[in-house]
């Protein structure tokens, strides 16, 4: 036994120096490969650059060591039946399954350290990465206004350009703000100083960029003063918005509440948004069809308006394309009462303020959701005012007026905050929502996108839970089947060692992902991709028991 013992030892240290050496050389080559994405997408002070590769250190481990293992393997095994030592031993009376403990051992070691890596050491890692650039964030965003004058596509559909940074102060200086709509311009902000302040708490962090004196631009050309404007903005992340990179217990909550999720509460925020947009304009309808005026507050508490009308239609757009798109389905018509003109009163609580009277010929309502509380503008077209009490004096008829900072009933945004995720994914047609009677096709859209979200989502949770078991389970097998492909073919070259290990290694990751994959775009459920996702395990576990029995029997 102790002669068993120490050629155990023996063996296993071979094994570990062959392991430790692949690690090393594999995992520097693909974490470089890795850290080049947030190096050229985000400009990282370069004295976080080696902190940044620690941290991304698990997720190369994790897809490495099980190479490395059955590297090792093959290449040790192989040795051993070169030199004839594994000849010898049982020629000594210690069988071929005694010699492959070592082997063994080191496949459930790689095996418990990938589960451990994947399911807990991993997302603890991409978490410190992500507060890494969180709090580089200032830095970063400043570096690149003072390099190239712009952040790219740093914030995804938003784009955000500037004259001049200065970090200390903390301030934009020239900046224009682009809301893309797909490849078109939906919205510009400028203004010639804009404050930025970040919040990089854990979750939700932002980018606040407050504005001074801003213009607003919509897509048809309309110019508006809104003056002081704040704009929060999520800080990009790389990896926290990815399933990949969760925890098994966070995992688990997400499956029971999906909208921690941050994919999923973000279109669900969009959904929300476009529901407060069509339930306003559906209120402004029926109350005007009803009393012929409605009375709505100032954002700000300076005061408030009266309008007097007959309806307030949604004003659908002509093409069928514009019609999917949200941002398309945010404004509808007033129409006077009898036809007539559309009259507005302007009131100011300040005593001394008189109230102002508009009669126009035309009124559109445009709802701007870029702030954090949704506020409506009446645009009046061909407009003439003027102030209570004085009948006669009326101003000269302006072409375009608008009335901006009006506050949506807090009833209406109550009732989108309280449709939940699960709502949305039991419902079969629209009488579920009950509060808008003719939904756009934009808001459908949007109904329809995160109801198919939240399906894929639990999804993919569940084939992430076997793609990382399987992982897992396959560093047994495949150490096990390249100790003994090591001993059949009798070679300790390193490139036919490596020729060997690679196809069996091939295709078990050739069958996990393409499992994942046919698993998460399948209609039919994931089950027949969670099949495949094992059969290459399945696989080479039946050909490690046949070249085992053949063996054992020589």
């Amino acid at each position: 036994m102790p002669m068993v013992f120490t050629i155990h030892r023996y063996v296993f240290r071979d094994l570990f120096k062959a392991f430790a050496l692949a690690t090393l050389i594999l995992s520097t080559v693909l974490g470089l490969g890795i850290m080049l994405k947030p190096l050229q997408q985000f400009s990282v002070d370069p004295a976080n650059v080696p902190t940044l590769i620690f941290c991304t250190l698990p997720v190369t481990l994790t897809m490495v060591i099980p190479i490395a293992a059955l590297l090792a393997a093959t290449l040790v095994y192989g040795r051993l039946a070169s030199d004839n030592e594994i000849t010898a031993c049982r020629s000594s009376g210690i069988g071929l399954h005694t010699l492959i403990y070592p082997a063994l051992t080191m496949g459930l070691l790689v095996s418990m350290a990938t589960l451990l890596l994947s399911f807990h050491v991993i997302p603890t890692f991409t978490r410190k990465f992500e507060q890494i650039i969180k709090t580089d964030v200032k830095t970063i965003i400043f570096r690149n206004i003072q390099k190239k004058g712009n952040l790219g596509n740093m914030f995804g559909n938003i784009r955000i350009h500037a004259d001049s940074a200065f970090a200390d102060q903390q301030q934009l200086v020239g900046v224009s703000v682009l809301g893309l709509d797909g490849k078109k311009i939906d919205w510009i902000v400028t203004a010639r100083q804009v404050d930025v302040f970040f919040d990089t708490k854990e979750q939700d962090s932002r980018v606040n960029l407050t504005f001074s004196d801003a213009v607003r631009i919509d897509n048809k050309n309309n110019m508006t003063n809104v003056g002081r404007l704040r704009i929060g903005l999520p800080i990009p992340s790389l990896w926290r918005d990815d399933i990949k990179f969760k925890k098994h217990s966070e995992l688990k909550t997400i499956r029971q509440d999906m909208t921690l999720f941050n994919p999923i509460a973000e279109q669900l925020k969009d959904f929300q948004q476009q529901f407060v947009v069509e339930r306003f304009f559906q209120w402004c309808n029926n109350l005007l069809e009803s009393d012929k005026q409605l009375k709505l507050p100032l954002a700000d508490g300076s005061g408030w308006i009266v309008l007097r009308g007959q309806s307030c239609a949604l004003n659908i757009p002509a093409k069928p394309a514009d019609q999917r798109s949200p941002s398309q389905n945010r404004t509808a018509i007033i129409t006077g009462i009898d036809s007539g003109p559309i009259r507005l009163e302007y009131h100011r609580k300040n005593k001394n303020a008189a109230a102002k009277l508009y009669t126009a010929q035309r009124a559109k309502v445009v709802v701007n959701i870029m702030g954090s509380e949704p506020t409506a503008q009446i645009n009046l077209e061909d407009v003439q005012w003027r102030y209570a009490g004085d009948d006669q004096a009326l101003s000269p008829s302006l072409a375009y007026y608008p009335v901006s900072g009006i506050a949506a009933p807090p009833e209406i945004t109550a009732a989108a905050e309280a449709v939940g995720v699960d709502q949305i994914t039991a419902a079969q047609d629209w009488q579920w929502a009950g509060q808008i009677n003719s939904p756009t096709v934009a808001l459908l859209k949007l109904w329809k996108r995160l109801a198919q979200a939240c399906n894929e989502l639990t999804t993919e949770i569940e084939v992430e839970l076997h793609s990382r078991l399987a992982f897992g389970i396959s560093c047994v097998v495949l150490v096990l089947l390249g100790s003994v492909l090591g001993i059949i073919f009798r070679s300790s070259h390193l490139l036919t060692a490596f020729g060997i290990s690679f196809i069996p290694a091939a295709l078990c990751l050739i069958t996990i992902f393409t499992g994942k994959h046919i698993a998460e775009q399948g209609s039919g459920g994931p089950e027949i991709g969670i099949m495949f996702l094992w059969s290459g395990i399945a696989a080479v576990t039946v050909a490690n028991v046949l070249i085992y029995r053949k063996l054992f029997k020589q």
